[in-house]
């Protein structure tokens, strides 16, 4: 037997115990003739008192030992740990296996570059930082299986050996033996498949699968990367896939994250781009301008300096003090009871009428927890720039933090884009996408697409497909897809579609992307068990690699 009890659950009730443990040796500590050593399992740390007879190696950082003895209370206790109140007094120690020098410390900020923990990545796994991450992402994993058990949708497993398919991001390719001179694609996400399944009749599926990307890598991007991805038949409107997932995220967010998720947000996409300039807005740490046209301002302002932007979520942000930037605020707007503070004591006239804050709400995205600033000097010697920067950095640095999260579905996407370069339109998100009007469908048309934006990052990307065999084939003609590529490619879909198929939508979920969000984590590395370095390179395997010459000609490959 190596243990009757693991490193993290012995504690004071269980005094006078006689125990068996088995570990690696973190810390060595000598007085006199006695041990005290760290003794660490996957579960914690228990402290062993030893007299230096019983230790008949030499003994070091990382050998595994095996040891017996009786637990005592500690004297000074550290209850920084689980086990801080107790020792185990030792009377027998053998040695299960030996360690070279590790090439770092087993420590949350070892002093290496990244590029040798990732050489020696199944040392770094130890580290408690990483070890806690890949237990955190094990259990947001099952909880988001047993959230779908529940609502009845069922687990299925698409394959990873596909139809390679055009339009999307780069895919890796997979060489036949039998068929040479045909490959294999790895897929990039089962989205044929999960259709495939409505058609089949299944109603409500989930999956958590593997998907594969021949990409740049960011760091939050790996070439390989896990995705929640459901699909639900008998709808024709998004808000059914949005509902479930706020259901999902809200839950995971509660419960696992240090505040209270911010409400869902809606925007559509131009204005997204017209006023954040960007399709993945992140409304946490960004002030944004605003112009305030000059025909419903009062005429007596007409020489002011007017400078006007959005604190986002700042009246949500716990620990504000407001008098920090109060004095160089002249008018402050509380969106859902409005109400000015004016520091001038002159702009009591400053819009034209009550009605003009209306319409600034109206035409910009504020919630409840956002506020309106507006600058105004008559002095031409202050710079309202230079006042706007001083904010910005203020807030920036002081008030808005990275464990606040405001989630975004940014809706009406064009249903295609057009690449300048190659003077060709591309589906925007895929050709399967369901445009917003069937019977006006062109270039121009919008579509039934819903983005997850969650702190400016792409959580989630999902759709309404298309059900309607002709409808599908109006959107290759519009690709410009031939024939060819058609049958080739979509054949056996198009087929499918004859065979009475159901209104259906579904989304892809990021999950690693998210866990990075739950965890406060800036790099998705930390969560992956042996991840990619920056070049789509594993350095501990030192892979890609050369392939055997035998192996390529069995594949019809010649180099």
């Amino acid at each position: 037997m190596y243990r009757t009890h693991n490193c993290g659950e012995l504690n004071i009730k269980d005094v006078n115990k006689k125990v068996i443990l088995s570990g690696w040796v973190q810390n060595i500590r000598k007085f006199s003739k006695y041990y005290f050593i760290d003794l660490r399992d996957f579960y914690g740390i228990t402290q062993l008192f030893i007299n230096i007879k019983y230790i008949l190696f030499k003994i070091n950082n990382e050998f595994i030992i095996k040891v017996k003895g009786i637990v005592n209370e500690r004297i000074k206790k550290n209850l920084l740990l689980s086990t801080g109140e107790i020792e185990v007094k030792v009377n027998y120690v053998t040695l299960i296996n030996k360690s070279n020098i590790l090439p770092f410390n087993i420590e949350n900020n070892p002093k290496v570059s990244k590029k040798i923990r990732l050489k020696y990545r199944y040392l770094d796994i130890r580290r408690e930082e990483i070890k806690n991450n890949l237990i955190f992402k094990s259990t947001i994993l099952n909880k988001i299986r047993l959230f779908f058990f529940k609502k009845k949708f069922i687990e299925l497993e698409t394959p990873f050996l596909v139809k390679s398919t055009p339009e999307g991001a780069r895919e890796f390719i997979i060489p036949s033996r039998n068929y040479k001179g045909l490959f294999y694609s790895l897929p990039q996400s089962p989205q044929i498949f999960k259709q495939l399944l409505m058609i089949g009749g299944i109603d409500k599926y989930f999956q958590i699968v593997k998907c594969f990307r021949d990409e740049d890598l960011r760091k939050d991007r790996q070439p390989e990367f896990l995705q929640l991805d459901i699909e639900m038949s008998f709808i024709n409107k998004s808000k059914y896939i949005i509902n479930i997932i706020e259901k999902l995220i809200k839950y995971l967010v509660n419960k696992y994250f240090n505040q209270k998720i911010i409400n869902f947000k809606i925007i559509k996409y131009n204005k997204s781009i017209k006023y954040y300039k960007t399709d993945k807005p992140d409304l946490t740490n960004k002030i944004y301008k605003i112009k305030i046209k000059k025909n419903i301002i009062n005429k007596l302002y007409n020489n002011y300096n007017i400078l006007s932007f959005i604190l986002p979520n700042f009246l949500n942000i716990k620990n504000v003090n407001f008098k920090d930037i109060i004095n160089i605020i002249l008018i402050y707007i509380k969106i859902n009871k409005i109400f000015i503070i004016d520091n001038n004591n002159k702009i009591n006239n400053f819009f034209k009428n009550n009605k003009i804050i209306e319409y600034i709400i109206k035409k910009k995205f504020f919630s409840e927890y956002d506020i309106l600033i507006i600058l105004l000097h008559n002095n031409s010697n202050i710079n309202c720039n230079k006042i706007f920067n001083k904010i910005n950095k203020l807030l920036f640095n002081a008030i808005y933090k990275k464990n606040i999260l405001i989630p975004i579905w940014l809706i009406d996407y064009p249903l295609f884009k057009y690449d300048i370069n190659n003077k060709k339109y591309y589906s925007f998100h895929h050709p399967f996408t369901s445009p917003k009007k069937n019977n006006k469908l062109s270039y121009k048309s919008l579509s039934k697409a819903y983005d997850l934006i969650i702190n400016g990052i792409e959580i989630g990307s999902g759709s309404i497909r298309i059900n309607n065999k002709k409808l599908q084939e109006k959107i290759f003609y519009l690709l410009k897809f031939n024939k060819k590529d058609i049958n080739n490619n979509f054949d056996f879909f198009l087929n499918a579609l004859d065979y009475g198929t159901p209104p259906h939508g579904g989304i892809g979920i990021g999950i690693d992307r998210l866990i990075l969000l739950l965890l406060n984590k800036q790099d998705i590395k930390d969560i992956i068990p042996f991840p990619k370095n920056y070049y789509n390179k594993d350095i501990m395997l030192n892979c890609p690699s050369i392939i055997n010459d035998k192996i390529l000609f069995q594949l019809g490959i010649n180099i």
